[in-house]
């Protein structure tokens, strides 16, 4: 009889065991199918936290001009922001690259910042992001030439809280919009060629010295950017005016 009871319990300890695992299973395939549901809220949400705090930023740097300086030039005013908001780094909680640009407007604030990657005005984010990962690809050929190596096959850069890689090319990279919608592109999220004047014929009537980045393309998601030495910078977001 003992034995018997035994059996029982163990066959319904499987059974319950079984249960649990399935109604675990039921759960977890509901949280996936329903997952995407939360993603436009989760945007949302990393939008308000970074609009949140450029404004707390944005009262810093008018409480200073209005205080009396108002010949706030670009390095005081990213002091008084860096200061008062305990760094500048983490002013977009979700790691955007955050720019201190100037306003052009004569009655109002000197300066303004913008986020690279939650500023409404994607053509702006993708000229300052292009501009600022030139810079970065002019340091990081500088830092190679001290090493020995005059034309890297890539360079790595930094944007919007992550590391991507730029390639050498030999050649015009032309893109016409943003990846998304070039073919072949469409999942590299961001992307980024350069070329360097004398690792080959292609840029030698760009105007650059030899050694230096003589060409440059860039695309995000949305649109692109790109820049030569006697041609300045082009792209179809640099096809309006604007800051």
């Amino acid at each position: 009889m003992t034995g018997k009871i035994n059996r029982k319990l163990s066959e319904n300890d499987g059974v319950s065991l079984l249960v649990a695992i399935l109604l675990i299973l039921v759960i977890v395939m509901a949280v996936l199918a329903i997952f995407p549901t939360f993603a436009p809220y989760e945007k949302k949400g990393e939008d308000a936290a970074c609009a949140a705090g450029l404004d707390t930023a944005r009262r810093r740097l008018a409480e200073d001009y209005l205080s009396g300086n108002t010949d706030q030039n670009e390095l005081e005013a990213m002091r008084v922001v860096t200061y008062a908001m305990n760094g500048w780094d983490d002013l977009c909680p979700s790691g955007g690259k955050v720019y201190l640009v100037r306003t052009n407007n004569k009655d109002g604030l000197p300066y303004d910042l913008v986020c690279g990657m939650h500023d409404s005005d994607k053509k702006r984010c993708t000229r300052l992001n292009s501009e600022y990962v030139l810079r970065q690809l002019e340091e990081g050929l500088r830092r190679s030439k001290l090493n020995g190596e005059d034309y890297p096959e890539q360079l790595e850069f930094k944007l919007n809280g992550s590391t991507w890689t730029a390639l050498l090319t030999d050649e015009e990279v032309p893109f016409k919009r943003g990846t998304s919608t070039t073919k072949g592109y469409e999942d590299a999220g961001v992307v980024a060629y350069y070329g360097i004047a004398g690792h080959s014929n292609f840029g030698e009537d760009f105007g650059s010295a030899e050694g230096d980045i003589c060409y440059f393309s860039f695309a995000d998601e949305e649109h692109c950017a790109m820049w030569q030495e006697n041609d300045g910078w082009t792209g179809d977001s640099y096809s309006y005016n604007g800051q």
